[in-house]
């Protein structure tokens, strides 16, 4: 099992709804819309930490806003 999963949000995203992988390898019985992470990040923060609803840990990045120019 994982010990902790990555997220990545786009510039301007504040919220986030993601499987949780560590969920869905454990529980291969649950339907997917139950192993769901859920959460928000401030528009100024970079980086921040959620668990899951069953304590899972994910580390929420927020992607570089000079990195995402320069992709487009």
């Amino acid at each position: 099992m994982k010990e902790r999963q990555h997220l990545w949000l786009g510039p301007e995203a504040t919220a986030f709804e993601e499987p949780c992988e560590a969920c869905l390898a454990a529980h291969e019985s649950l339907a997917a819309e139950l192993c769901v992470v859920a959460g928000t990040l401030r528009r100024d923060a970079d980086v921040g930490f959620t668990t899951c609803r069953r304590g899972h840990r994910v580390v929420v990045h927020r992607i570089a806003r000079s990195l995402a120019r320069a992709a487009v």
